[in-house]
């Protein structure tokens, strides 16, 4: 089984698909699936839908969903390799060996004789802006994935069973001010100082722990980008700053909006560009239940990832995978394969 995940990791791994470029590799991909018996395949741009041409409707769905894309090379692009039980390359946790595991239960699982109805999604641009993100393409255009009972995204998870997602929002909070002389401040309003106690807030703000369920999410508010000022003698009258918020489920943008309402007061303005709603967490889930209790160690999910887009329309998801999460978008990000071993056989077990 390590020689067969490892063949399916290579085919991903050697097939570069940085996010905007996963087309030669979903043309390979439907061509390798094509080939294999038993299979109904409908394409969306690079998106691949995979089930079975008759589904048995007496048997429950489950939904394996992964992303082909990933994110650029270092300056020093990672080569392709294996070294004793790794298998280095981009995107090699981050997230085809979540990928090669779905291709294998794909090709060597029993279906017809298996407990559950099994659907497949490979889709792109999961590492780019939450709107261009081809899941939204897979729903509108094959709604019959929104079926399942359960949905598992392989994301790198070390093997452990991620429930939930904490939300996401960018934050564009901008300080206004009045332009004057630099030698004479006092004539203007400088809005970058104006911002001082709204900075030195966030730099001492520690993470919130929000239980949900029993699991710990942590809320957190960080500064990511600022810019400001027009020339190095005038006083600036604008000061912008990006604030990236992660909000435990259960929460919208309204609570977001909110939270910014009662941190800013009248002292700035601010919008909402980019917003990604939080996944639930669906602990009472008949088949996660099922899958929990084969032994999974349980986390939550203290990042964003696609299972929200799932939760969001009412299909209980999580994330199972063999990748690390400490490897996603490292300089010499790798796989380990004992890993997809382990992860492999708890899903053949379960589906089995």
């Amino acid at each position: 089984m390590r020689e067969r995940l490892l063949e399916s990791l290579l085919f991903f791994l050697e097939r570069p698909s940085v996010i905007g470029e996963e087309k030669a590799l979903c043309d390979d991909l439907e061509a390798r699936i094509r080939e294999s018996p038993g299979w109904e395949v409908q394409r969306i741009s690079n998106n691949l839908m995979v089930r079975r041409p008759e589904p048995d409707a007496s048997r429950q769905k489950v939904v394996f969903a992964g992303h082909l894309d990933t994110v650029p090379q270092p300056d020093e692009p990672i080569e392709v390799r294996v070294e004793g039980d790794r298998v280095y390359g981009r995107g090699a946790s981050d997230m085809k060996a979540g990928d090669a595991v779905m291709l294998a239960l794909l090709e060597d699982v029993d279906w017809g004789a298996a407990r559950f109805e099994p659907m497949f999604v490979f889709y792109e641009r999961e590492e780019g802006p939450y709107a261009e993100n081809g899941l939204e393409a897979v729903f509108a255009g094959s709604p019959w994935v929104l079926e399942a009972d359960l949905a598992i995204v392989p994301e790198p998870t070390d093997g452990a069973l991620e429930v939930g997602s904490v939300g996401t929002a960018q934050i564009e909070v901008t300080f206004r001010g009045k332009s004057s002389h630099a030698a004479r401040p006092w004539q203007g309003e400088n809005a970058i100082t104006k911002a001082g106690a709204f900075l030195a807030m966030l730099h001492e703000r520690p993470a919130e722990e929000v239980m949900v369920e029993g699991l710990p999410f942590y809320e957190v508010l960080t500064p990511t980008t600022a810019r400001g000022g027009r020339a190095k003698n005038v006083v600036p009258d604008s000061f912008w700053i990006n604030v990236n918020h992660r909000f435990a489920p259960g929460k919208d943008i309204e609570d977001v909006r909110r939270l910014f309402d009662d941190l800013l007061g009248d002292e700035a303005t601010y919008e909402v560009p980019d917003f990604a709603p939080s996944g639930s967490v669906d602990l009472d889930n008949p088949l996660l239940r099922e899958l929990i209790s084969t032994g999974l160690e349980v986390r939550p999910k203290q990042a964003w990832t696609d299972v929200a887009r799932f939760t969001e329309r009412g299909v209980a998801a999580v994330n199972f995978g063999p990748g690390s999460p400490s490897q996603a978008h490292q300089d010499a990000e790798h796989a380990e394969l004992p890993l997809l071993e382990a992860c492999y056989g708890r899903l053949e077990k379960f589906v089995g």
